[in-house]
């Protein structure tokens, strides 16, 4: 294809992402009733979890426009995952005219474990750890300070949203280990052999993606932690595999196996042999001249 034929098809795959989010957006925002109580149920939890009078716990806006404003956020949030399958369909079909065939069952390969990772901790921060961190929060400043809990409801969209976010991204933590070792880029041990530096990099990053309570930061810490040993075991297992395939020509391209070298080595032995008859050829030839 001609960079022109590439830019055309761009534009056909961005423009029907792009109707497919607005689809999704239109439909979100018809049944954005059920879309927010959806995702209000951490904080009715951690309400009802806290048994405070409810007058002292409410969800505001903190601005004529900010419900309305927040309405239309929250329907585009929750279009984008309806046109999700529409969306990542499109740029898989843009980008896999790019690829070799191997390369395609590669991505394919990773593809859904992926996917399942992502709603996994997506999944595990919106069922657990939110309403639990909403509890601690809004508990200790009712306890300790003796104050009511007046949230933005723009606020806490936006955390409840990013949590779920960053849950969802740190899980594909795995899925990344695996395959660099399936590329023999990394080795099981060394990730072994920096699992604690590892384990305090998770921490770090916990403590600057996660709102600002223990229990998130140590929630997502150990769910991390967690990750790398059964990724360590599993790519150890593949890496295994790919080392008994390798000798049938599943191993890389480059630094060239057994077979290729005595090929390469019988063709040069071809051009030795030829140049020695045609040297042999010229002697003859200058003999008979000179007789």
């Amino acid at each position: 294809m001609t960079i022109s034929e590439h830019l055309e098809e761009l534009r056909t795959r961005l423009l029907r992402s792009f109707l497919a989010s607005l689809v999704g957006f239109v439909i979100a925002f018809t049944f954005i009733d059920e879309v927010f109580w959806f995702i209000r149920q951490p904080y009715d939890r951690a309400v009802a979890a806290l048994n405070a009078d409810p007058s002292t716990m409410k969800l505001i806006q903190s601005a004529p426009f900010e419900g309305f404003f927040t309405s239309m956020k929250l329907a585009f949030l929750a279009g984008m995952i309806f046109a999700a399958p529409v969306i990542v369909s499109n740029i898989w079909g843009f980008v896999a005219a790019g690829l070799y065939r191997h390369e395609r069952s590669t991505v394919k390969y990773y593809a859904i474990p992926g996917l399942a990772l992502f709603f996994a901790g997506a999944g595990l921060a919106y069922q657990f750890v939110m309403p639990f961190a909403l509890e601690f929060l809004m508990g200790w400043s009712q306890d300790r300070l003796g104050a009511d809990s007046y949230i933005g409801i723009d606020k806490y969209i936006s955390m409840i949203a990013w949590a779920m976010f960053v849950f969802g991204l740190m899980f594909q933590l795995p899925l990344v280990m695996v395959f660099l070792m399936r590329l023999g880029v990394v080795t099981a041990d060394t990730f072994r052999k920096y699992r604690r530096h590892a384990i305090v990099a998770g921490f770090a990053i916990a403590m600057v993606l996660t709102p600002p309570d223990v229990l998130s930061q140590v929630a997502l810490a150990s769910c991390m932690a967690l990750l790398y040993e059964i990724a360590i075991l599993i790519g150890e297992r593949v890496s295994r595999e790919r080392t008994v395939d390798a000798p049938s020509g599943d191993g890389p391209p480059t630094g060239g196996s057994d077979g290729d070298k005595n090929v390469t080595d019988a063709k040069f032995e071809e051009l030795d042999a030829s140049d020695d008859a045609q040297g042999n050829d010229a002697d003859q030839r200058g003999e008979g001249e000179s007789k």
